[in-house]
């Protein structure tokens, strides 16, 4: 599989990371076919741009990945793919693994680039003896690859802050090398081993951080006097010492 140059990658979920994974992904391996599944199939441009400046990807430029189908309907965008990965919040996870379920092809990788909130008991709860049957991979990075922010839904996202490595995961566990090979290509960072999908689900890192981080905005806050919506902190690029205390 990952010699190949025309992987059919299928997006589930339209958030920040949907946008930016199309992007990436599509302006890097432009041979790949990428597919979508979305409850808003119209809103979609067949391009979503992800915009670099100010990264530490400035230098590639805006990326540029192209959508050949988006669809609400399962059927029209799954069965080819050869990796699905799931871009959406954790509870709606499952709703969409029911979905997709019966049109699974035989060998396929399914994963979420957030795989916190047990993705791995999700894709087993749901798709149970399939995964040995059609000799699936469930698999996730432990982190996201980069910050993002969709500002023209459906077309356009920015992208910070991208990762200098991944860590990634699978089950079957003995498929975890085949993973961190898929999710170096799809994302070009290079991805290390993270032995179970436990190392993900206790270390929550945004219910370490985001606590925090809020934690400083309104410690003194008189609980009356409205905040300038101009003047407010950005929650990573201006993180304060007083939020890493807190941390």
């Amino acid at each position: 599989m990952f010699n190949k140059t025309d992987l059919t990658v299928a997006i589930c979920g339209g958030g920040n990371l949907a946008h930016a994974s199309i992007a990436t992904i599509g302006h890097l391996h432009p041979g790949f076919k990428i597919t979508m599944l979305s409850t808003r199939p119209e809103i979609w441009a067949n391009k979503i741009v992800g915009e670099t400046k100010g990264s530490a990807w400035e230098s590639k430029g805006e990326l540029t990945g192209t959508i050949h189908k988006c669809s609400a309907n399962p059927a029209e965008v799954i069965p080819n793919a050869d990796v699905i990965i799931i871009c959406s919040p954790a509870h709606t996870k499952i709703d969409v693994l029911h979905k997709i379920k019966p049109f699974i092809k035989t060998n396929t990788f399914i994963g979420t680039i957030f795989g916190q909130g047990g993705f791995d008991l999700q894709c087993r709860y749901v798709l149970g003896e399939d995964i040995q049957k059609k000799a699936l991979t469930i698999f996730s990075s432990q982190y996201v690859p980069f910050i993002c922010k969709a500002h023209d839904y459906g077309k356009r996202c920015t992208i910070i802050g991208p990762k200098k490595d991944l860590y990634v995961t699978s089950y079957p566990v003995e498929k975890v090398q085949d993973a961190c090979k898929l999710m170096t290509l799809l994302y070009g960072i290079p991805s290390l081993v993270v032995p179970n999908f436990l190392s993900l689900t206790l270390t929550p890192s945004n219910q370490i951080i985001h606590p925090g981080r809020v934690y400083s905005f309104f410690k003194n806050w008189d609980m009356k006097t409205p905040f300038d919506k101009s003047k407010m902190p950005l929650l990573y690029e201006e993180i304060d010492d007083d939020s890493a205390n807190e941390i």
